[in-house]
């Protein structure tokens, strides 16, 4: 399943191996030179996937124009992908989990009363939890409908336009976040840039994105349409350097399904150097992901039942949670109860 916007590939140049100059530039490096390493999406469709020779950037080429893609998020992606116009039950409980989880991660950055700006910020269980934590939240979501949902429900701030579109002051947020957003941006480099404006100097990014040398994802699997790049710990550092971020920490986890950095925007403005991060990135990559291509289906199979099982249990615990209160507001206030300050 896909959606038409994603079918701007007219199948030329497709044969995988093959070099070429791909239509857009690698956002790092400002290059077009770079190899076909898929020309199908997860579900089988025509999508051509590239990998840039200067950096091992993994992306997809050609794309829709920004404004196809945005209005795509604005009023049909959580429609399309995950047929509901607003958050399931179960979702609703799993989101304040997670919010959770990053609200203690916020905390060991700032203090209370510090100014919080949430990029992709979905139905806005975030945002509340960081309400309630004594945290100044604010949040960007381009999908309509998620953005009602949360400033009805929760009450929260929630601007409902795309990050390129929406007018941020400068110099005020002290941590921006952005998880699992920055790979569905036409343009990752212009969304970075953005967010370092309206950063204070001496503030901090949370970033995290799918990994594309992920364990637990087959090599066919890994190239959901709506994920236009695909990066790993050196891209992504790579890319928060073209714009002035200095890394702090970068890291994934066990199975490296995803990767996290902490960015900071520097007092003094210094220019970091993106090349000797990517050094050798393009090979690497490139060796991984043609070994994980040609490994069998059942290549990782139990750490793949693994996961399946996890991901059993915590259904049943979502649902479980969701059957006992019919509040989204108070489900969120049960799942976080023992964690507020």
């Amino acid at each position: 399943m896909t959606h038409r916007v994603f079918h701007a590939w007219d199948g030329s140049n497709g044969e995988i191996g093959t070099q070429i100059d791909a239509q857009a530039a690698c956002p790092i490096s400002g290059q077009h030179a770079a190899v076909v390493i898929c020309d199908r999406d997860r579900y089988g469709y025509p999508l051509r996937t590239v990998i840039s020779q200067a950096t091992g950037l993994v992306y997809t080429d050609p794309r829709a124009d920004n404004d196809t893609i945005d209005d795509f998020y604005r009023s049909t992606y959580r429609r399309f992908y995950k047929s509901a116009s607003q958050p399931k039950w179960k979702h609703t409980a799993r989101n304040a989990f997670i919010a959770n989880q990053r609200v203690e991660m916020i905390k060991t950055l700032v203090t209370k009363g510090a100014a919080v700006l949430d990029v992709g910020t979905g139905s806005g269980e975030l945002l509340y939890v960081g309400r309630r934590h004594g945290l100044e939240m604010q949040g960007i979501e381009v999908d309509q409908t998620y953005a009602q949902f949360g400033r009805k429900s929760y009450g929260v701030k929630i601007i409902n336009e795309s990050l390129r579109s929406a007018v941020l002051p400068k110099e005020h947020f002290d941590v921006v976040t952005i998880f699992h957003v920055l790979e569905h941006l036409p343009d990752p480099q212009a969304a970075l840039a953005k967010i370092w404006t309206t950063l204070k100097p001496g503030g901090c990014v949370l970033v995290e994105v799918p990994n594309v040398e992920s364990l637990d994802t087959r090599f066919h699997q890994k190239w959901h349409p709506g994920h236009l790049y695909h990066f790993n710990c050196g891209t992504l550092s790579a890319l928060a350097a073209t714009c002035g971020f200095v890394t702090a920490t970068v890291h994934t986890c066990e199975r490296r399904s995803v990767v996290g950095a902490l960015l900071g925007k520097p007092w003094i403005p210094i220019e970091v150097d993106w090349q000797p991060i990517v050094a050798g990135n393009f090979e690497k990559t490139w060796d991984l992901l043609q070994f994980q291509a040609q490994q069998n289906w059942y290549a990782n199979f139990y750490g793949r039942l693994g996961r399946a099982r996890h991901k059993f249990k915590r259904n049943l615990r979502e649902w479980t949670l969701s059957l006992s209160e019919g509040n989204r507001r108070r489900l969120v206030d049960k799942v976080t109860r023992n964690r507020a300050a």
